[in-house]
C-alpha cells in the first residue's frame, strides 16, 4: 500500500510515503489451477466523501487465455468497497467479495466489521495459500511467498464523518520455512489526520510519482482519483486495463460516478 497526504489548509510541500516494501499486488483469481494477476486501486479520503477508482482488468498467467474484464468495486447499502489480490479460490471455498457481503450484513461499526472480516479472511486465506504452496510452487514462490496478497478496502459516512478501513495481507515466510500471514491496518478518521489523504494499492510507481509532483491536490477529487488509475493504465498497460470504475460515498450517500454495465451496485 501506497500513501500520499497533503494538508491543503496550507500550501504544502507533498510527499510519499511507503507504508511497507511490496511487490506489485495482484489480482488473482485461482480456478483449477489458472490465476490472474495485475490489479491498481486509487484511495482518496477526505472528512467528507471517499472515492475508490479501480481498474477493470484481469491478466491470465500461463495459457493461452486472454486477458478479461472483471468489477473490482461493489458497494452494500451505504458501505462502498473493493476487493483485490488473491480475492477467490473455489477448490478452497474462498471468496473475499462474498465474505465482504456476508460480513456486512452483520450489526456493528464499520470498524468492528473490518475486524471480523479480517479474523475471517485471515483463517481462510491461510489455508488457500498453503495448499497453492503445495500444488503451484513455483507461482506461489514467484507471486506470493514473501509480499502483498490481498487487500480489502470498506468505507461509509458515520455522523457526517468519512469511515474507512483498509487491510492489507502479506505472505511471509519465516527462517524455519513456515508460512505466516502478516495484516496491514488503517483505520480512519483515526489514520487520517491530514484533510485529504491518498491511498494506492497494487501498481502504484506512476501515481505516486504524479502525486509527488503536484503542489496541491485539485478540487476534483473524483477526476484525480480516475486520472491515478489512467496513469498506471498507460505505464503497465499489460497488467492495468479500462475502463476505469469510480465509486464515492459522501453526505448524499453512495454514487457511482463510472461504471461498468456488468458490475453490481
Amino acid at each position: 500500500m501506497s500513501h500520499h497526504a497533503a494538508d491543503q489548509t496550507r500550501c504544502p510541500r507533498t510527499y510519499v510515503t511507503s507504508l511497507v516494501h511490496l511487490s506489485a499486488a495482484l489480482t488473482v483469481l485461482v480456478v483449477a489451477g489458472a490465476p490472474v494477476r495485475a490489479t491498481t486501486l486509487a484511495i482518496i479520503r477526505t472528512p467528507e466523501q471517499v472515492i475508490i477508482a479501480a481498474d477493470s482488468l484481469l491478466v491470465w498467467y500461463g495459457g493461452d487465455r486472454r486477458p478479461q474484464l472483471t468489477c473490482k468495486l461493489d458497494t452494500h447499502d451505504d458501505i462502498i468497497f473493493a476487493v483485490a489480490g488473491l480475492v477467490r479460490s473455489p477448490e478452497n471455498d474462498f471468496d473475499a467479495r462474498a465474505f465482504v457481503t456476508m460480513v456486512l450484513g452483520t450489526p456493528g461499526t464499520l470498524e468492528e466489521r473490518a475486524l471480523v472480516l479480517e479474523r475471517l479472511i485471515r483463517g481462510r486465506l491461510f489455508g488457500t495459500l498453503t495448499r497453492i504452496r503445495h500444488e503451484l510452487p513455483r507461482l506461489f514462490a514467484e507471486q506470493l511467498e514473501s509480499g502483498f496478497v490481498l487487500n480489502v478496502t470498506l468505507a461509509t459516512m458515520r455522523n457526517h464523518v468519512a469511515q474507512l478501513e483498509m487491510r492489507d495481507f502479506y505472505a511471509e515466510t519465516a527462517p524455519d520455512g513456515t508460512l505466516q500471514l502478516r495484516v496491514v491496518r488503517i483505520s480512519c478518521p483515526r489514520d487520517c489526520p491530514r484533510a485529504t489523504e491518498v491511498f494506492g494499492v497494487g501498481e502504484t510507481a506512476a501515481m505516486m510519482q504524479h502525486l509527488s509532483s503536484l503542489p496541491h491536490f485539485p478540487a476534483d477529487l473524483p477526476g484525480l482519483a480516475k486520472q491515478l488509475v489512467e496513469i498506471e493504465i498507460a505505464d503497465r498497460p499489460a497488467l492495468v486495463g479500462p475502463p476505469v470504475g469510480v465509486v464515492r460515498v459522501g453526505g448524499t450517500g453512495v454514487e457511482w460516478l463510472h461504471r461498468r454495465r456488468a458490475c453490481a451496485g
